[in-house]
């Protein structure tokens, strides 16, 4: 299609509750993209921000399937949260949402 670069769908929303030990937050939300190529990618709404670069780290996940994308995204949200966490745990202000048009 002219000036289209590429469509992809929108396989799945899913509401992912967080551990009140680990997060500041109780819920995130995760998009998984049906991407062109025939594989599927895993975004979170909620991102770790990164004081020594100065932005949010975006982290996804991929996968041949939507719950292979989904697990893979969420195993390195979660070992991404605990090396980086603060010995005084995680403020809320240590994460940023993405843009809710993303969502």
């Amino acid at each position: 299609m002219d000036g289209i670069a590429r469509i992809d769908t929108v396989a799945a929303y899913f509401e992912v509750w967080l551990d009140p030990e680990l997060f500041p937050v109780p819920k995130m939300k995760v998009k998984v993209l049906d991407r062109a190529n025939n594989d599927f990618l895993a975004v979170p709404n909620l991102h770790r921000w990164n004081p020594a670069s100065g932005s949010p780290e975006c982290l996804s996940g991929l996968g041949d399937s939507i719950q292979s994308a989904l697990e893979d995204l969420l195993k390195h949200y979660v070992a991404d949260a605990r090396e980086q966490r603060p010995d005084s745990g995680y403020q809320e202000n240590d994460f940023v949402w993405s843009a809710s048009e993303d969502f």
